[in-house]
């Protein structure tokens, strides 16, 4: 499986650098050396380096600005088999999305998305039965027990949050 971590924005500078949308929170996956894939093609990470809310990277497989013009708009990938292994209480995103909600023994909805980067904490997006949109913060007093296996996520009490 494909595992999307940034988002291919624009060029930086005529010697084939481009600014990127980070999505991963490992610090190590841009790093001097690493491999990424856009489309099925590897690239290289040559230097990487912050700028302001974005990261500048440049591939040893682009010399210049008019080679990565191709790139612009497109997403940089891992395989699902090289994503580092988490902690006991850490989840890749992907892996949360789509799990039903479950509220006092009774599934009120889905989890559709996960806001991470705007508040403190991150938040859950879910989408109960009736439609409604029900914004979660992603507490431990909050989230009771997520299983992957059965793609259950227990709450306690979505009512306090409607």
């Amino acid at each position: 499986m494909k595992i999307t971590v940034a988002s291919i924005l624009k060029t930086h500078g005529i010697r084939g650098g481009v600014k990127v949308k980070v999505l991963s929170d490992n610090p190590d996956r841009f790093k001097e050396g690493s491999k990424l894939y856009v489309e099925d093609q590897p690239l290289t990470i040559e230097e990487s380096f912050d700028l302001k809310a974005e990261k500048v990277i440049k591939f040893k497989e682009y010399e210049d600005i008019n080679q990565v013009q191709e790139l612009i708009g497109k997403d940089l990938w891992v395989d699902e088999k090289d994503l580092a292994d988490l902690a006991d209480d850490e989840y890749y995103i992907y892996k949360l999305i789509g799990a039903k909600i479950i509220s006092n023994g009774q599934e009120i909805g889905v989890l559709k998305d996960i806001i991470s980067g705007v508040y403190p904490n991150d938040v859950y997006l879910i989408e109960t039965k009736e439609k409604k949109e029900v914004l979660l913060p992603a507490l431990k007093s909050v989230i009771k027990k997520i299983d992957l296996d059965e793609n259950t996520i227990q709450v306690d009490n979505l009512s306090d949050y409607e």
